[in-house]
């Protein structure tokens, strides 16, 4: 009998709200589906399908024999969806409506939980770092740290025989820092958690929140990491996953920007791996426009480092860049389009291999997510999937899940995709992977001040 592969024994990009499968929101709603507030899930549905959908005949189907596979088109997220977030997140919210259900008027949310981690164990994963958002910010901050609390507890009273769970705390992006801000007063009154939560998110929904947005809580972040060594917090950051409001240059510098401010682990990152004639075909005029203000932040991104691009054959032309951006910068609320030509998306190609050489001399990781990527970053086929580009280069690599649930799939599974579609075979593959467990947080401190 083969040994396991030990990409798939460490599991160090999942969200814990997805990972409820078809199967477990049956048997979690077939007896509640009548007293369940459906309210986000269905007005989610119908603005981003055009259907209301009922989900007492949803159920009620399922009860009359067809079980779980009543569910699935409401809840699965399937191949068929082209790469639209908001259809993602309408079937998200299935589980999350059956979820709160459970936590907020059952007060049962911990058999929820444990269903998830059991999941896990079953699946021979031995360490597990979960991800979780609440449903509210700053503007709540009891409501915030309750939710967050309550998962930390849980997931801390996971562990043992064999099996480890960590916690990293989703911050909403439009508020990291004051969000930020909680989490640090809570913990410092925590001892007994500080063990268990041993990072921060940044991920839903990227478009309209560049990485300079993050500056502020970065800063903050490495004050406190440096104040507090016993308790160092690292920083997992979803970035070039779903970027169709701007061009294939602001994408892949995205990526950098956020590992220059200091994450150390880096989600999904389709803008690094995607060949860029793929990416502008994915949709009619993809990544011709973006605002004036992106195109003046890419052209101070290349006037910062004029000296590096020139040397991977990227033509950089200062004088004219500055021009530019004096003209741009007196409006930087309006469209900027630049169409694609061959030699630009060369150009393009030659950035991608820039950022991801930084990112392995920087030591950032970046968190695949094969099924995700296909699906909801638009990734049109498995010979153009960006971990092809990952597995060529020298980044840090893990392989993640992500919502396993909602695209029913596993760990196992996404690791077996890479091995079947990629370019190495079994144990070239373990040996290009290792031990995921060498990127897990709360280890030691990993991240690094920004510039």
């Amino acid at each position: 009998m083969r040994e396991a592969m030990r990409a798939k024994t460490g599991e160090l990009h999942v969200h814990i709200g997805g990972c409820l499968t078809a199967e477990d929101l049956f048997e979690l709603g077939r007896d509640a589906f009548e007293q369940i507030d459906w309210t986000l899930f269905v007005d989610g549905f119908e603005k981003a399908y055009g259907e209301r959908p009922d989900p007492a005949a949803i159920y009620r189907r399922g009860l009359d024999g067809s079980g779980a596979d009543a569910l699935r088109p409401y809840c699965v997220y399937g191949a068929e969806e082209g790469g639209d977030f908001a259809r993602f997140q309408a079937k998200f919210n299935f589980s999350i409506c059956v979820f709160r259900h459970w936590w907020h008027v059952l007060s049962r949310e911990g058999e929820v939980l444990t269903r998830i981690f059991e999941q896990h164990r079953r699946e021979g994963v031995r360490y597990v770092e979960y991800r979780a958002m609440a449903p509210f910010g700053a503007e709540n901050p009891e409501g915030f740290i309750n939710f967050h609390a309550t998962m930390a507890h849980a997931i801390g009273k996971a562990c043992g025989d064999g099996f480890t769970a960590r916690y990293l705390i989703s911050l909403p992006r439009w508020q990291p820092l004051e969000s930020y801000a909680l989490v640090r007063r809570w913990l410092a009154e925590q001892a007994d958690l500080q063990e268990v939560v041993v990072g921060l998110d940044l991920c839903h929904v990227e478009e309209g929140y560049p990485p300079d947005s993050t500056r502020p809580f970065f800063r903050q972040l490495h004050e406190d990491n440096a104040a507090r060594p016993g308790h160092h917090l690292d920083v997992a950051y979803h970035v070039g996953e779903v970027f169709f409001d701007k061009s294939l240059e602001s994408a892949v510098r995205w990526c950098h920007e956020a590992a220059e401010l200091g994450a150390a682990r880096l989600g999904h990152c389709t803008a690094l791996g995607l060949d860029p004639a793929s990416a502008v075909a994915r949709q009619p005029g993809a990544h011709v426009s973006e605002r004036a203000s992106e195109r003046v932040a890419q052209i101070d991104y290349d006037l910062r480092h004029i000296g590096a691009l020139r040397g991977y054959g990227i033509a950089v032309d200062d004088d004219g860049l500055r021009a530019e951006r004096s003209v741009l910068a007196e409006n930087p609320e309006r469209v900027h389009r630049r169409p694609y030509t061959q030699e630009r998306l060369e150009d393009v190609r030659r950035r991608q291999s820039f950022v991801l050489d930084q990112l392995a001399e920087m030591a950032v990781v970046v968190e695949t997510c094969p099924t995700s990527n296909l699906r909801i970053g638009a990734v049109p086929s498995a010979d153009v999937h960006p971990v092809q580009r990952f597995l060529q280069s020298r980044v840090p690599l893990v392989v993640g899940a992500d919502d396993p649930g909602v695209f029913g799939c596993t760990l196992e599974s996404e690791v077996d995709w890479v091995l079947e579609h990629g370019a190495l075979d079994r144990k070239a593959l373990d040996a290009r992977l290792g031990d995921p467990l060498r990127h897990r947080f709360g280890r030691c401190g990993r991240s690094h001040s920004p510039d």
